[in-house]
């Protein structure tokens, strides 16, 4: 009985380690069905080179375009204790080229870099393993030069630019009290280069005991009578909802995109958990777009999918409604499921997956902007922004810098340097022309365009997921300027996914 009880509370006690160690670095992609687990001990930063005086001089000087310069001439941009991984590196360069010579990465305080490249190289994917799409340069992510590749470091990790690299941002995390395995030369990221090169299949790995269930249905226009709904799946036991994948069979507008809600109701609760227009859940608020990101997308010809898992302990139905009095049209769908919530441990440690929307047609308070403001426990997956002008010569909007404030802090854990920075690309006019969608960010749709004095302005959609997921332990606050100091008036909307463990 004795040896019997020894093992349980082995086996509980490395469930538990399990369940507190969230896969870094390469591990976390390998498998993406556990996106909804919560873990107490992941720490998302953020720095950028943004303006500390509050103003607008976020690169261009190069005032905080380093940490500091260290005794050997190098422009340190980041300088952190392990364990932790960072899971992407951007910058910008002037004429769309980088200009700024070498990029080194030091591992555990070693005086001799692991990683030595020249930048231009580096991001054009001619320093190995560091390939596309790993890694995009500016006619890729449309004026930025940005790495997805994750580099993981287990005691401390340093990186430095050979001269003043400009504008940069790093996003990255920190795991307290794990073991995580640094990067070495041998590391193998093909398996990554695959998923990234094959967005729009599901990216879990493992499809057993998936249900189908699909149809078409037609969804009428609303009326006096209210807006119509039509009920896509209803299941009155625990399980996890895999992949969503509607079809219009017609061509709706972008106005019909924004008012047909996807609905999403959990345990029997009477009020939806996800009540969002499928345009921006989907990964545009343009109307339709071609979205190709890891988690969500669309095409002009009709098929938009999900494959953020949905676990649901008790039931779920999911549905979709027409709040739009234009007319409505048929739908193909086709949702996969399995009859599995989480087992032991695990159940109290997943989250529901969320999406809110909000919107303020226009913004005109000389405050931020808020994309999500939340009391509770979880973890952002990614978000979806809609900016469109409310007057051609009302530009500069994209100046704002985005803030993300955790757990109540005063101060914000992520501060951004604009709109195109933080969504990877770079230099307004070249960025809102050339549209692009790629796994973890894009920028798939612009219109209106137009020349106000030699700089373009005119609408964009933007997407962006964060790796690993940004945890938040009881609030979280994601907001932007509209312009410096929110000076510019302007149409924004926008959408949040998340998870959330139900109180």
């Amino acid at each position: 009985m004795a040896n019997k009880a020894f093992f349980l509370f082995i086996s509980l006690g490395t469930l538990s380690i399990c369940v507190q160690a969230q896969p870094a670095g390469l591990a976390f992609y390998d498998n993406l069905s556990t996106l909804p687990h919560i873990y107490p001990n992941v720490e998302s930063y953020y720095l950028s080179s943004y303006d500390r005086t509050g103003g607008n001089d976020d690169g261009f000087r190069g005032t905080y375009s380093q940490l500091y310069v260290d005794d050997a001439g190098q422009h340190v941009i980041f300088d952190e204790d392990g364990p932790g991984c960072v899971y992407n590196l951007w910058f910008t360069g002037s004429g769309r080229k980088l200009h700024w010579g070498k990029i080194r990465f030091y591992f555990d305080k070693e005086e001799k870099p692991r990683i030595e490249c020249e930048a231009k190289d580096f991001f054009e994917g001619r320093c190995g393993p560091f390939v596309y799409p790993l890694v995009t340069h500016s006619f890729i992510s449309s004026g930025g030069f940005s790495c997805s590749a994750p580099i993981t470091f287990a005691k401390h990790l340093k990186i430095t630019t050979e001269r003043t690299c400009g504008f940069y941002n790093v996003y990255y995390q920190l795991y307290p009290n794990t073991q995580v395995e640094p990067w070495h030369e041998d590391l193998d990221y093909s398996r990554l280069v695959n998923l990234f090169q094959r967005c729009g299949s599901n990216p879990v790995t493992s499809q057993t005991d998936l249900r189908i269930v699909s149809g078409t249905f037609t969804l009428e226009a609303a009326g006096r009578a209210g807006a119509p709904e039509a009920e896509l799946l209803s299941v009155g036991h625990g399980g996890t909802i895999a992949c969503l994948r509607i079809n219009p069979l017609y061509a709706p507008d972008k106005y019909a995109l924004n008012h047909i809600n996807l609905r999403v109701f959990y345990d029997g609760d009477a009020v939806p958990a996800i009540d969002v227009p499928i345009g921006p859940f989907f990964g545009s608020g343009l109307g339709e777009a071609d979205v190709r990101s890891l988690f969500v997308g669309m095409s002009t010809s009709g098929g938009y999918y999900c494959y953020l898992p949905m676990p649901f302990r008790k039931a779920v139905r999911v549905a979709l409604r027409n709040n739009s009095h234009d007319a409505g049209g048929e739908f193909f769908y086709e949702i996969g499921y399995k009859d599995k919530f989480g087992l032991g441990e695990y159940a109290g440690h997943i989250g529901y997956l969320g999406a809110k929307y909000n919107r303020a047609w226009p913004i005109v308070e000389e405050k931020d902007y808020v994309l999500f403001d939340y009391k509770g426990r979880g973890a952002v997956v990614g978000q979806v922004m809609t900016v469109e002008p409310v007057k051609p010569d009302r530009k500069r909007w994209w100046e704002g810098d985005m803030r993300i404030y955790v757990d109540g802090q005063d101060k914000p854990r992520f501060h951004g340097t604009g709109h195109e920075d933080e969504y990877q690309g770079g230099w307004s006019t070249f960025w809102l022309t050339n549209p692009y969608s790629l796994p973890l960010f894009g920028e798939p749709k612009t219109e209106g365009l137009i020349d106000v004095f030699g700089q373009v302005n005119g609408s964009t959609t933007v997407y962006r997921f964060w790796p690993g997921k940004i945890h938040f332990k009881n609030s979280i606050r994601i907001s932007t300027e509209h312009g410096n100091h929110n000076d510019t008036p302007a149409n924004y909307s926008s959408l949040v996914y998340y998870y959330y463990v139900p109180e």
